[in-house]
């Protein structure tokens, strides 16, 4: 499923772009994924922390980075 993106994933960010919304892979966290009015951005909405109306990269790759840093921790 990667292999498209060898040598691309270089943050956790674009791993999750990779499965989420690929042609964000490499992208910027400013990066705008979805907007309103859009089903994208409905089906996504959860993931817009400010309610702006957009969902970044950042904003959508947040809850997977915090994820990852509570699963760090535990092991710690």
């Amino acid at each position: 499923y990667f292999k498209p993106f060898t040598g691309r994933l270089n943050t956790l960010s674009d791993a999750y772009m990779a499965v989420l919304w690929p042609s964000a892979v490499g992208k910027p966290g400013s990066h705008v994924l979805f907007s309103k009015p859009s089903i994208q951005y409905n089906q996504n909405a959860g993931l817009d922390a400010n309610r702006d109306g957009k969902i970044t990269k950042d904003e959508a790759s947040a809850p997977v980075a915090l994820k990852l840093k509570q699963g760090l921790k535990q092991t710690a």
